[in-house]
């Protein structure tokens, strides 16, 4: 999934598809100058508002916001709400990078990883904080760890303004078959009338905007979602009225935070790592998407950004791994965050391919493996030399140049 800057910049005056559209029309509201979405901060207004027509309307009893019930999901106090509003968003960045050339520019406003449900086992009710990139998969995760805190990070701002949809529909169904309705064809109305309630004037239509653009691929991947997770017997917040609840809590007491944040780039997840210290909460699930394959070789402001999450040791780092011309999906990694973060200490590790073994056949089925060696400069030394080779072999092969990032 392309949800990282690529670093350098192959074209600094490129822009996205969608970027020229928005910015004409007045929608961009990530920014600095713009500030964040409504519901990033504050939690969706009360569900009666004035219609486009200037006529009210009024969103059907069933599908009120109820009242938190969770103790977790309780409001922050103002001391710890300002420390956890802290962070400030990075610029957008200059492009959308991608895996290879024709994957760039795209907006993941849905996930594309088809078997997230290897996930589960390993991360279920770790509880602390939660700090992941994308969309639709954030929400997953939130449930399965029970998370008590959440910043959902992009550096795409399309992705983060569209958390903010999802916020007000949190705030509006009260079950989760009420909330994937909203996001159908037959309730375009009413979903457009509940955005408008949470996010009065230009905000709201910005976001009615955004729905319009994007329900359908939205609707398509929960659909897909709610089948995959049935089918291996993992509960969901789209299937199961507990895990909705949760994350559903955490949305209304204003403990998920979406939040322009570039990995690349030092800044806000610099300050999301301090944020978290200051709470005394450990950020126990980071989940990278396959953000680290964007670089041959990774960031120095990547490695400090992960060095200053504050982790402990059951906290994890989750990450995907390009295999789509092999099995149409990914292989599914995890890490004991700790550990990753002595990898990036070593100058010796430059790719991720450096931290994690490259397999040259993929198995049906899922993926799923974890990482848990030591660095070791000598088994750096020789991942490196086989991935030149292996390179170089392909390239004879094929006449063309190749990147390492680009090779499944």
């Amino acid at each position: 999934m392309s949800l990282i800057r690529a670093t350098p910049l192959a074209r600094p005056g490129r822009i996205t598809p969608l970027a020229p559209f928005l910015a004409a029309a007045g929608l961009f509201a990530c920014s600095r100058a713009a500030g964040e979405p409504v519901a990033a901060t504050r939690g969706p207004a009360p569900l009666v508002v004035a219609g486009m027509t200037g006529s009210e309307v009024h969103v059907p009893d069933d599908m009120s916001p109820k009242p938190p019930t969770s103790i977790v999901a309780e409001p922050l106090d103002p001391a710890r709400r300002a420390a956890f509003l802290a962070p400030r968003a990075d610029e957008p960045a200059a492009e959308l990078g991608g895996v290879t050339e024709a994957r760039k520019g795209q907006h993941y406003v849905t996930g594309n990883e088809r078997a997230l449900e290897a996930f589960y086992p390993r991360i279920r009710e770790l509880g602390g904080a939660y700090v992941g990139v994308g969309s639709d998969q954030a929400y997953l995760l939130l449930g399965w760890a029970r998370a008590e805190l959440a910043w959902l990070i992009d550096y795409d701002p399309v992705v983060v303004d569209l958390h903010a949809v999802y916020h007000a529909f949190f705030a509006a169904a009260a079950t989760p078959e009420l909330f994937v309705a909203l996001w159908q064809q037959d309730s375009k109305a009413r979903a457009i009338a509940v955005l408008h309630a949470a996010y009065p004037g230009d905000a709201g239509r910005r976001h009615e905007l955004l729905y319009r653009l994007y329900r359908y691929r939205v609707a398509r991947r929960l659909g897909q979602l709610q089948l995959t997770m049935s089918a291996a017997a993992v509960p969901t917040f789209l299937t199961d009225p507990d895990q909705y609840t949760h994350v559903r809590d955490l949305v209304q007491a204003g403990r998920v935070r979406a939040l322009l944040a570039d990995l690349s780039r030092e800044g806000a997840v610099q300050q999301i790592g301090a944020a978290a210290r200051s709470l005394g909460t450990p950020v126990r699930v980071v989940y990278l998407s396959n953000a680290e394959e964007y670089w041959e070789t990774l960031p120095q402001a990547f490695r400090d950004n992960l060095t200053a999450l504050h982790v402990d040791d059951r906290s994890v780092v989750l990450r995907t791994l390009l295999t789509w011309e092999a099995n149409k999906d990914y292989r599914y990694n995890a890490q004991p965050a700790q550990n990753y973060q002595r990898w990036l200490a070593n100058p010796q590790v430059r790719s991720i391919y450096d931290v994690v073994h490259r397999k040259a056949a993929i198995a049906p089925g899922i993926n799923f493996f974890e990482t848990t060696e030591l660095p070791d400069d000598e088994l750096v030394r020789r991942r490196q030399e086989r991935r030149a080779r292996a390179i170089a072999r392909r390239a004879e092969a094929t006449g063309t140049t190749e990147s390492s990032a680009s090779t499944p």
